[in-house]
């Protein structure tokens, strides 16, 4: 993957693990579920995928292969979102935060196995990092924990009005 030789690039070492998350298709249209409309989805093998290793400062840094700006943060001050593609990964950190302490950052490089937007890319994003985020502090979390921090994360940080069926595809879809 090319997220793991950009993060080889950048920090002259191999990423200590990789993160994944689906996209999702809706086969019957998206933006139903926060309508309170019906729903079907899917998760197919094409998603985000993230190159990362822990850093004990708890400072997250990540670079993306599609978006120029490498975006920079503690895990303790967050800040407001910024208008930029980092606003969801910040999102993740807020909303893990507000139930799990966190102490380890990260660093790492995500890409997006297809082109940008459509297929709940965002919600991939998210889960995708808030996996790796998770993986670095010691945190396992219930599938239901996922999604409900996810939509957590897009909703009341980022400020998209989203349902929760972007983030239950990309959880519970099995082969």
């Amino acid at each position: 993957m090319l997220c793991e030789e950009k993060f080889f690039e950048i920090y002259s070492r191999d990423a200590e693990s990789i993160s994944f998350s689906p996209y999702r298709i809706c086969s019957i249209g998206a933006h139903s579920d926060h309508n309170l409309g019906k729903i079907t989805g899917f998760a197919i093998d094409k998603g985000i995928h993230i190159a990362f290793r822990p850093k004990s400062n708890g400072v997250v840094e990540m670079v993306s292969i599609q978006f120029p700006k490498r975006a920079q943060w503690h895990i303790r001050e967050i800040g407001d979102k910024t208008g930029d593609w980092a606003d969801y990964l910040r999102g993740a950190t807020w909303a893990l935060a507000k139930e799990h302490a966190l102490t380890v950052g990260l660093c790492g490089v995500i890409e997006g196995s297809l082109p940008i937007g459509g297929l709940s890319s965002s919600a991939a994003v998210i889960l995708a990092f808030l996996d790796a985020l998770c993986r670095v502090n010691g945190i396992k979390l219930a599938p239901q924990e996922m999604i409900d921090i996810a939509f957590d994360a897009e909703k009341n940080y980022v400020g998209v009005n989203v349902g929760t069926l972007d983030q239950s595809c990309e959880v519970l879809s099995k082969k």
